[in-house]
């Protein structure tokens, strides 16, 4: 299944890594239809792959994006086919040099956004967010 698919609003398994806010990932991504696991670090993340199969993961980059390297790494070691959004808060001149090298050098399966690009992309499978709140 691809993210496109899940992160527009079609059923699936996704699991939330790292720290959302006022819940409003999984809000949007239940809103869509979709069964949602929450992982608040990279070990338990991991923990959830070596038991539960997921469609996507989403990756909420608040720290190093070295550290998001390595989950991304690690999650595709477990389940090479499970799509992998790197959720960052911006892209632009003041991207960092990682961050840069990731964009350049892709991973297979993984795709970088913004929580705008996400917002427009469940936006446009119809899924309007609720008034005042944003992804």
């Amino acid at each position: 299944m691809s993210s496109e698919n899940n992160a527009g609003g079609k059923r699936g398994k996704i699991m939330l890594v790292g720290f959302d806010n006022n819940k409003l990932l999984e809000r949007r991504f239940r809103a869509a239809g979709c069964y949602v696991v929450k992982a608040h670090n990279n070990e338990s993340a991991f923990d959830h792959v070596r038991h539960e199969v997921f469609d996507m993961t989403v990756v909420v980059s608040k720290g190093s994006l070295i550290n998001v390297a390595e989950t991304v790494f690690n999650l595709r070691d477990l389940d090479p086919s499970m799509e992998i959004i790197v959720l960052v808060e911006r892209l632009g001149k003041h991207t960092n040099r990682f961050l840069r090298q990731l964009l350049q050098h892709p991973i297979k399966g993984t795709e970088i956004l913004t929580r705008r690009r996400l917002q427009k992309r469940l936006h446009a499978a119809g899924q309007q967010a609720p008034p005042g709140q944003s992804v």
